[in-house]
Formats: structure tokens, C-alpha cells, sequence
């Protein structure tokens, strides 16, 4: 029995800017409040789920929220993404994923993991509506 690994590597993370703002330009969205998500389907390449976290300064006003928010959705990200990463390695696809937060409040840490793993599922029955 493989045990899933719990890291998350720099290879699993989305940060070159030319990508990012070609998922805005390009990329498909759906919302789950308090979430906006932006992705892109690529096939082949490295088969990984790539993924960034933002929180606009308009929304959180501090800098500590707004990082404790991004810590904590990464948080709930690493521990949740093994089945939709699974998924994917079988299609042989890669994801780039971009999760705009666009609450006005500071959630809670348990509300945040159901919505990353409602926003997991909703990736994966979104592909499989679009692959058929």
C-alpha cells in the first residue's frame, strides 16, 4: 500500500507570471463562494495539479490575514489534492489552478477545507462534462 506523500513541492506551485496572466487572459472559471477559481487543461507535460492562492488588498485590508488566509487554503489544498491529482495522472493532463479568495471576512479553517474539496470535485466533473 503506497502512502500519499503530504509535500508541497515548488513543481505543484503556480508562480511564473506569464502563466498566471494567461489564466486570466484564457482560462475557464466557476465560482464557490467564497472562491473564484481560474483554470486551464494542458495534456501531457508533467501531469501535475499547479496551484496559487490570492487575496486582494481590497477585500482583507491586512497583510496578516491575507497571508493567514493563503497559508491556511494551501494548508487545506496539500492535504486534499491526492484524488483529483490521481484523476488527472490517469488522463494524463496537467492543471493550472488559481484560487482568487473573495470573502470580506476571515473564515474558518474547517470552512475552507470543504470548499477546497468542493472545488476539487467540481474540477474533476468539469473536465469529465467537457471530455465527452
Amino acid at each position: 500500500m503506497a502512502i500519499a506523500s503530504n509535500k508541497f513541492p515548488k513543481s505543484n506551485r503556480l508562480y511564473l507570471r506569464k502563466e498566471i496572466s494567461e489564466l486570466f487572459e484564457t482560462g475557464n472559471n466557476f465560482h464557490v463562494p467564497p472562491f473564484k477559481v481560474l483554470y486551464k487543461f494542458f495534456s501531457g507535460q508533467n501531469n501535475h495539479i499547479r496551484v496559487t492562492v490570492a487575496v486582494p488588498k481590497r477585500n482583507i485590508r491586512l497583510a496578516v490575514d491575507r497571508n493567514r488566509i493563503k497559508r491556511q487554503t494551501r494548508e487545506a489544498y496539500r492535504q486534499n489534492f491526492h484524488d483529483a491529482n490521481n484523476y488527472f495522472k490517469e488522463q494524463n493532463l496537467s492543471v493550472n489552478l488559481l484560487l482568487v479568495f473573495n470573502g470580506k471576512v476571515l473564515p474558518k479553517y474547517a470552512a475552507l477545507q470543504s470548499k477546497i474539496i468542493l472545488i476539487l470535485q467540481r474540477l474533476k466533473e468539469t473536465h469529465e462534462r467537457n471530455a465527452v
